[in-house]
């Protein structure tokens, strides 16, 4: 299984354009898998950050009983987080420049990716 995710992950973070890494991160923080393409930073850090956000955003929509979350979208000076949930314990997200990336594909690639993780994950068939 994690050979699969890392392959998986590594395939999406070479199609995006932009793409500074992608991350599979459970909920507590730990990551999962990750490829790393350009970042100077400790990405382990942000990984575990980006999860207290996700547990925040889980926490409110709980509290406004909003249906499920699909996708969070953040935006900084300097990267473009899109971040989707993978069941209920785990989450896969993307790092882009903040200029000079593409969010929209990004987008398109991590949807499609999540049933395949979903599964590697769960161990469904």
């Amino acid at each position: 299984m994690a050979d699969e995710l890392l392959e998986e992950i590594k395939r999406i973070a070479e199609k995006i354009v932009g793409c500074r890494y992608t991350s599979i991160v459970g909920y507590d923080g730990i990551s999962v898998a990750q490829h790393i393409i350009q970042a100077n930073f400790d990405v382990s850090a942000y990984d575990a950050e980006i999860s207290s956000v996700m547990l925040v955003a889980k926490e409110v929509r709980e509290n406004l009983e909003l249906s499920d979350t699909r996708e969070l979208i953040w935006l900084t000076e300097d990267s473009y987080f899109i971040i989707q949930p993978i069941g209920s314990d785990y989450f896969i997200y993307a790092c882009l420049k903040a200029t000079g990336s593409n969010p929209g594909a990004a987008r398109i690639a991590l949807n499609k990716a999540k049933q395949k993780i979903h599964s590697l994950i769960y161990q469904e068939e």
